[in-house]
Formats: structure tokens, sequence, C-alpha cells
């Protein structure tokens, strides 16, 4: 570490080549030698760190619950711990759901590890446990930010500065024309690598750019489906009213002990070699979009076990979308069926009319074939025909 200084970055933390640092409270650092795998010791706090020639300073404020690294013991322990505070808060119908839960807090330690991160969302009626989950994501996470709603200046802000998660209560709010923006940024940011540009200020008749990194996990929770781009990034959980007593509060404690023990599990597993889960798109019928969310998830099982229990709730999840898909279309089909009323002669419709009537201002990409619609036809219990019979 050097003396003299060319800049000044204002930061909760940073992962460095060597060194991994952490503001564990207001005004200090914890800082991790990553070569040697042990912690820096000062006589003093790390109330600044000044490294290869820039000097780093804590945010005056914390805006997520802080955590001080503690030993964890194994994966497996930790793992089941992170479930185990799950089922004791949140009721949710799938069991196999509280492992999906427990990867991903585990994974959003992690984010550098990831190339592509699921989101998660939690859709239902008023009171039926939307804001309780992601009261305890928000306890979990890292570095957890929860908000009802976020512009999009303030998301992207967040995004670049912070690298949080970030949980969104009341997400129908997105679905209206002026948050576009927001879904936007929402859409892009399961995938590294996809930016936010956006002018910033002119300078002497000159547009300065500003490019904002959105790459992270994010819990979402809303009354309504999300817009179909946003909603096929997300592993959904449709809630209900509690059926089981769980808690009636947070224990603060528990999640405090967690957080300090997650924050351990970071400081020794960032941008280790990971497991790599090699998985078919047959396991999850087809669908490559659920395969990529998983992906992550997969990455940091701690056992085989754990490994097959969240394969099980993949499959489930891939089936799920393939009859909501198949649900949908025949809908579409029997809309385009009543559409083509005028065209119907000696009671008979031909494969051709419904056809166009259904591929009627789509794209090119989601248009379908006639041979398509003939089949769906069939099972909406219609019989076939010769023309002219």
């Amino acid at each position: 570490m050097t003396s003299h200084t060319s800049k000044i970055i204002v930061t909760p933390g940073l992962a460095l080549p060597d060194i991994i640092f952490e503001q564990v409270d207001n005004g200090a650092y914890i800082v991790y030698n990553r070569l040697e795998q042990k912690f820096l010791v000062a006589d003093n706090p790390w109330n600044t760190l000044t490294h290869n020639d820039t000097r780093y300073i804590p945010l005056k404020r914390i805006p997520w619950p802080t955590a001080i690294p503690k030993d964890y013991g194994s994966e497996e322990a930790l793992f089941n711990k992170v479930k185990n505070f799950f089922i004791e808060h949140l009721d949710v119908a799938n069991e196999l759901m509280y492992d999906v839960y427990a990867a991903f807090v585990l994974a959003s330690w992690l984010p550098e590890n990831f190339t592509v991160v699921p989101y998660l969302f939690f859709l239902g009626p008023l009171a039926s446990g939307k804001t309780r989950a992601l009261e305890c994501f928000h306890r979990l996470c890292y570095r957890g930010i929860m908000a009802t709603s976020m512009s999009a200046a303030s998301l992207f802000r967040a995004l670049k500065a912070w690298h949080p998660t970030i949980l969104l209560d009341e997400t129908e709010v997105y679905n209206r024309k002026e948050m576009v923006e927001v879904l936007a940024i929402l859409n892009s940011g399961y995938c590294r690598g996809q930016y936010a540009i956006r002018i910033e200020k002119v300078q002497n008749n000159v547009p300065q750019i500003a490019v904002f990194d959105t790459f992270d996990f994010k819990v979402l929770a809303g009354t309504q489906e999300l817009a179909d781009t946003l909603q096929s990034r997300c592993i959904i959980t449709k809630m209900s009213k509690a059926v089981r007593p769980v808690r009636l509060f947070i224990d603060e404690e528990e999640a405090q002990e967690l957080r300090n023990q997650l924050l351990m599990y970071r400081f020794k597993n960032l941008n280790q070699s990971q497991q790599q889960n090699h998985l078919e798109e047959s396991e999850c019928q087809g669908n490559s979009r659920i395969l990529e969310l998983f992906v992550s998830l997969f990455q940091i099982v701690p056992t085989p076990a754990v490994k097959d229990r969240l394969k099980q709730a993949m499959k489930q999840i891939a089936q799920t979308r393939l009859n909501e898909e198949q649900t949908s279309i025949e809908a579409r089909v029997l809309d385009a069926i009543l559409k083509c009323e005028d065209n119907v002669e000696n009671g008979k419709l031909t494969i051709q009319a419904v056809t166009e009537a259904y591929n009627e201002g789509l794209p090119e990409k989601e248009r379908i074939t006639s041979r398509l619609i003939g089949r769906i036809v069939a099972r909406l219990g219609s019989e076939k025909c010769k023309a002219g019979a």
C-alpha cells in the first residue's frame, strides 16, 4: 500500500485482485487479503483505505443491514441455517422453494462470480406474505435495499455505486407507461455486460455520456403480473395467505448472525472456482431461459441432495411455464376463431382464415404456422373436413 494517491473513491467496499474490503459499520472497513487468505489487522480502524494509488472512503451512512464476518463452519451448515430462516418466517406452498431461496441468498454474496443471475418474483393478493418475503431477503441478501418504488435515475445510480441486491415491492407501478425506463433497466440487469447509457449533462455543447452497470440480484413483489419480458427473467412464487404458523416478527438476532456468517462466506468464496454443474436443456423441457435462471444457483450448491432439490424445482417451474404457454396460445386461437365470424360459410371455417387472424399484427418471430393452428383447433374440439366438402 502506498502513501501517494491519484484519486479518491467513496465506496462501501470492493473486490480487487489482491484484497476484498467491505464497510462493516459507519466509517470502518474490514480488509481481507485474498492471496494469503487472512484479514489485515492494524492498530487503528480502517477509516480509510489507500491501495495502489487510490484512497477509498466509506459511506457516511450504510443503506442496508451491516455485518461483521464470523466463521460459519461448513457451507452445508450455512445453507441449512439460511433455509430454516425462511421456513420459520415465510409460508409457501412448494417446499422446494426454500432451497431456491437459500441458494439465491448465498449466490447474492458472490455476484462477481456470475454472468447471469435470476430475479425472484412474489405474486399474490394483499396480505398474502409478499412483503414478508421481501423482509426476509432484505435481512439476509448482500447489501439488500428495500423500496416500494424507485425512479429510473435512483435505480441505476444505486446499482452503479453500490451493486446492491434490490428489493422492490408493489411492482404493479412498473406496468405504467411512465415507468417504462425502470422496466428497461430491470430487463437488462439480469445479464452482465448490459448497461444503461445516459446523457448526464452538456458541457460546451458536448453531451457527457455516463454508462451505468445494472447487473445484480433482484427480488420483486406485486399483486399483478409483470411485463412478459421481465417476468420471463423471474423465478415466480405465487403467494396465498399462510396456512401454518410463522414468526410474527423477523428474528433480528438470528438475521444478524446469518449476515455475519454470509459476509465470511463472501470473503472465502468470491471468485473461487465453483462446482460446475452441467445441465442439459432437456432437463427443463427445452426452456433455455429457465436453465439460465438456475445456473448461478447450481454453482453454489453445497451437497448433491440440494442440487437434486433445485433440479426438481427447476423442472416444476419449466412444466408450469409450458402449460401456461399452451393455455395462452389456445386462448389466442379461440379469440382468432371468434374474429373470423364473418368468414364462416355453411358452418365451416378455414384454418388459413384463423391463422391470418391469429398472426395479424404480430412480429414475424411470434407468428405461428397454419399446421400448428390446425392442431390447436383440433385440441379445442373442432372437427376437420376438406375444403368444399
